[in-house]
This record gives C-alpha cells, sequence and structure tokens, in this order.
C-alpha cells in the first residue's frame, strides 16, 4: 500500500492547524510529530534536556530531535506545550493506525 498520499494528507492537516515546520528551538517544552516513512512519532520534550547518549537510541527523544536526517525523518511539525512534562515519544502507523509505546 502506498502511505505517501496518507502522510501528505496528514502533514497538510498539521500545517493547517498551526504547527510550525521545521527546527524546533532547544530551549522550550515543545510537542511534535516527526514522520518517518509511515509511522508518526509524537511526544513532549526540551531539546536541550535531552540526554545525548540517547542520540543513536532508535524511537528516542534525542534521535527523532537531534539527528534527523540520521532517523529520515521527513516531515517535523511543533508546538509550544502546554505542560512542562517529558511524554512519549509513541508511535503510530498512518496505514493500519496502531499505535506502539517506547
Amino acid at each position: 500500500m502506498n502511505y505517501r498520499a496518507a502522510l501528505e494528507r496528514w502533514a497538510q492537516t498539521r500545517r493547517d492547524r498551526g504547527w510550525h515546520e521545521g527546527r524546533p528551538p532547544a530551549d522550550q517544552w515543545i510537542e511534535y510529530h516527526a514522520t518517518h516513512a509511515q509511522f508518526v512519532y509524537s511526544g513532549r520534550c526540551r531539546i536541550d534536556e535531552l540526554d545525548p547518549d540517547d542520540r543513536l537510541a532508535i524511537g528516542s527523544h534525542a534521535h527523532i530531535m537531534l539527528n534527523t536526517g540520521q532517523a529520515q525523518i521527513r516531515y517535523l511539525f511543533w508546538r509550544p506545550a502546554a505542560v512542562e512534562a517529558l511524554w512519549g515519544p509513541r508511535c503510530m502507523d498512518l496505514i493500519t493506525g496502531g499505535i506502539k509505546r517506547w
């Protein structure tokens, strides 16, 4: 199944809802959605508080946010977080709708 159409619709919905696209600020709490293939990683973090040792741990906040190229992230959407507490990341499959927590 081709997931690209679903991914493009999903990305446009984020834009329509006012999410920022691209590199987020490091010095504030953010909520984010990042896409890799048909998977959407979602979470809440503050980049300057992430553990650099987690950079290579697949699916970790640090891997997703600090190594977007290595993580093969296609889209990265973010907005300021309403709550200052670490959450996620979780992974949703755009095709099946299944959700997996790390």
